[in-house]
């Protein structure tokens, strides 16, 4: 990892793995490098975006930033608290890259990626879709699968069904090898339960 994202994440952890997702920012931040690299990304703007994508959940309360996974909520009040969880990433966001200096040039891509990561319909752009991939495929591994899976408390059979249905799904994927990492990490999930790990 280059220096620069090196002080990134270092400056970013403490604000990390804040919706009891302990290893988000981490497993996100490999799907980004090795989707990167196979889809000829802008690292520039990807790693950082990725780093920076969910800080601004340690702006809100426990409470409210795990409402988000609150069946009893409606869509629009789970809703309001992703886009208050993105204003908030933006604006710490900015600070960070400030504070490391990072090329003013490349700052508004990067924030405006995280200013809708998680509620933007369609992508705007490669790097922009790369960033949403690899916070997707968290889903599918095995420290997402956990905590998903404890969360809902769904059945994790009935989980692997879900996560599979949403593979193909229009927009929710952008890169088609996003979708053969997803593919590949829910046949290890299977494996996993058939052994019974979980």
């Amino acid at each position: 990892m280059k220096e620069i994202f090196e002080r990134i994440w270092q400056l970013a952890l403490p604000l990390q793995d804040q919706r009891d997702d302990p290893g988000h920012a981490e497993v996100t931040l490999q799907y980004a490098t090795s989707l990167v690299a196979s889809e000829a990304g802008d690292e520039d703007i990807v790693i950082p975006a990725m780093i920076l994508h969910d800080i601004g959940y340690s702006e809100l309360s426990k409470e409210r930033r795990l409402s988000v996974f609150d069946k009893s909520k409606t869509d629009e009040q789970r809703r309001a608290v992703q886009i208050e969880h993105q204003n908030a990433g933006v604006i710490l966001a900015k600070g960070l890259l400030v504070k490391v200096e990072y090329p003013f040039a490349l700052v508004p891509e990067i924030l405006e990626i995280i200013s809708q990561h998680d509620t933007r319909k369609g992508f705007i752009s490669k790097n922009e879709g790369l960033v949403r991939d690899s916070d997707k495929l968290w889903r599918f591994s095995r420290r997402g699968f956990e905590a998903d899976s404890g969360r809902t408390r769904s059945r994790l059979e009935e989980r692997c069904k879900d996560l599979e249905a949403n593979i193909d799904k229009p927009d929710y994927f952008c890169s088609e090898r996003a979708k053969q990492i997803a593919r590949e990490e829910l046949k290890a999930r299977r494996s996993e339960l058939a052994r019974g790990e979980f």
